[in-house]
């Protein structure tokens, strides 16, 4: 299958949550809005929407009812919304395919915390897509010799961090880099019976499921991995399990939220991570009318190459 038909059919796989007119709806736009599109949006009250390159697109048809946003979901948890509580309570389901639903609406408070929504009023279905040789033209800059070094990719959400970090996977495992991947969300290797949806390469492990901070010291104790990859760096316990895999020798790829350096730069727990010396690579992501562009930089108290 080539990749204009790939590309559609994991389109169709992901709008296949939606409620049957919202899905027609989906299906029905031309195959380039198809192939181009990296989200689908549903609002209540509004129309749908699809999404590429940041810039959204307004589908002609009747607004979208409350009862569809609560049917999407229902659907999208095989009409099993509390087996999901947990990632609902952080505003996302995860689907078949490496795809995953975002979910917004009025929050149930329990002990200050978030226990659940009472209601939807928005969805971000989020269309997971390989893009071969999204990494190629960083590859060379990210290498020291047969090694790599320790990477940081940021974007903003949406950005193309996940869809970059992935094909630098498989790049690398090409090369014969043994990577380890700690998917903690399923979003990088989308595993089914326990084989990759998408394209790793030869040389890589997925532990799937476990959350980052214990799935990567579990990999680099039991898979012996030349470098360990996770996606999104979010808290303190993810910079503790990069700074004990780079201690071990273990080369570390990683993705963090930000549009550009003087926004990370802002960021404590990025100024935490130059302190551990992991990554001495910063690839930034943009996108702006001409399409998705990547640069390479060095970072700032970075470390030399990590293995």
């Amino acid at each position: 299958m080539d990749e204009k038909n790939k590309g559609l059919e994991r389109y169709a796989q992901a709008v296949s949550c939606l409620p049957p007119r919202l899905m027609h709806l989906a299906l029905g736009l031309p195959d380039a809005a198809r192939q181009a599109a990296e989200e689908v949006r549903l609002r209540a009250g509004g129309a749908l929407r699809w999404c590429a390159c940041g810039r959204e697109h307004e589908v002609a048809g009747e607004p979208i009812r409350a009862e569809e946003l609560r049917d999407t979901l229902a659907r999208a948890s095989r009409w099993s919304v509390h087996t999901y509580e947990d990632p609902i309570r952080q505003g996302y389901l995860p689907l078949a395919g490496g795809h995953r639903l975002g979910v917004c609406g009025t929050v149930a408070l329990e002990d200050g915390q978030p226990a659940g929504l009472r209601t939807v009023s928005s969805l971000c279905l989020r269309i997971a897509r390989a893009v071969p040789g999204a990494a190629a033209g960083c590859l060379s800059e990210l290498m020291d010799g047969g090694s790599v070094r320790g990477t940081l990719i940021l974007s903003p959400p949406g950005g193309g961090k996940t869809t970059f970090l992935r094909d630098l996977i498989r790049l690398l495992s090409e090369r014969g880099v043994r990577v380890a991947v700690a998917d903690e969300r399923g979003e990088i290797a989308a595993m089914r019976g326990g084989v990759p949806q998408f394209d790793l390469g030869p040389a890589c492990d997925v532990l799937d499921g476990c959350p980052k901070a214990i799935g990567a010291m579990q990999l680099v104790r039991t898979m012996g991995p030349q470098a360990v990859a996770m996606d999104e760096i979010t808290d303190p316990a993810d910079l503790a399990a990069v700074q004990n895999a780079a201690g071990c020798g273990v080369a570390v790829l990683a993705t963090i939220h930000a549009r550009d350096e003087a926004e990370l730069g802002r960021k404590p727990l990025f100024r935490a991570l130059c302190r551990t010396g992991a990554f001495s690579r910063l690839v930034v992501l943009s996108v702006d009318a001409d399409g998705r562009h990547s640069r390479v930089g060095a970072m700032e108290g970075g470390g030399g190459p990590c293995c």
